[in-house]
């Protein structure tokens, strides 16, 4: 990416590039700040932009593609395509907004069942290849601390597919693989939502991404709040709060590890475990915090 990038914008965008602000992803222009995405893959560009057009609400924003002069929302380039996006960057609050994120995440979930079947190249792993993908098989790793979470990793995998299985009549829905609270910016008091890239998965584990990231972040009750809040747009009841669980029970905590581990990244061994612990403590508060808004829910329905 290059000058050519700069002359494709300026002789096709109502508009003109100034400047890189983020080499070949974010550029100044005279119409404000924007993201340019590069795709290779036309099927998963127009899911993206197709749940960024229905998201569009009065409550909500979202980065939708930027029509170009003759009315095209993307454009090609050198074998692929590129779009253009408004860029935001004023975080859009948690605490007190409860309402706002779950009526988002509300409709994440609505969209992704409504469209699950749009996308044609999705496919749901074996038992064996989930089994080899978080790492439960290795026996080779010498590292006491992660090798001694290898028991309870595997019962809670266990846990997590006799939950799936239970409920596998359910349909799941379409969603970005993870979904973090980043991605909520403030425009004049409203949230603008800033979507990805990825390809589209059949899982609530985008939705666990973001209970993980907004637990870290407020505290028990507010993570209560959005909860309620979710429920109250898109009923979690009749099984979905317990594939939500199931999807925290998963050890990906785990799969996050030894991926870090083989990628030989610039993290030392004990800084990729010690994240690996914080994180299994983590998870393991939010599960038991999720497990206890399904149960009182539960409870306040019978009575």
């Amino acid at each position: 990416m290059s000058i050519d990038v700069f002359e494709l914008i300026e002789q096709n965008y109502p508009l003109k590039p100034l400047r890189w602000k983020q080499k070949n992803e974010v550029i100044e222009t005279d119409a404000g700040t924007k993201r340019v995405r590069i795709w290779s893959d036309e099927q998963t560009m127009t899911w993206h932009f197709n749940w960024r057009e229905i998201m569009e609400s009065y409550e909500i924003l979202a980065d939708r593609m930027i029509r170009t002069r003759d009315g095209h929302w993307h454009l090609p380039y050198e074998e692929r395509y590129l779009t253009l996006h408004d860029e935001r960057y004023e975080p859009f609050p948690k605490y007190n907004h409860e309402q706002t994120w779950g009526m988002l995440i509300g409709r994440l979930l609505t969209n992704g069942l409504e469209h699950a079947k749009e996308f044609r190249n999705v496919r749901q792993e074996s038992r064996e290849e989930m089994i080899r993908s978080f790492g439960l098989h290795r026996t080779d790793l010498n590292l006491p601390i992660l090798n001694r979470s290898f028991p309870e990793a595997r019962r809670r995998m266990h846990s997590y597919e006799t939950i799936r299985d239970r409920f596998k009549h359910i349909k799941l829905p379409l969603l970005e693989p993870s979904i973090l609270t980043h991605q909520a910016k403030r425009v004049h008091g409203r949230m603008f939502w800033q979507g990805g890239t990825g390809d589209p998965e059949i899982s609530m584990k985008g939705i666990c991404d973001l209970l993980a990231d907004w637990r870290l972040a407020t505290d028990t009750q507010s993570l209560y709040r959005l909860l309620d809040s979710i429920h109250d747009h898109f009923p979690l009841a009749n099984g979905y709060d317990q594939l939500l669980a199931a999807e925290l029970i998963a050890p990906r905590e785990v799969q996050r590890c030894v991926q870090r581990i083989e990628s030989g990244g610039h993290s030392s061994t004990s800084e990729i475990l010690d994240t690996f612990e914080r994180e299994w403590e983590s998870n393991r508060n939010l599960v038991e915090e999720v497990c206890y808004w399904i149960d009182h829910r539960s409870k306040k329905v019978v009575t």
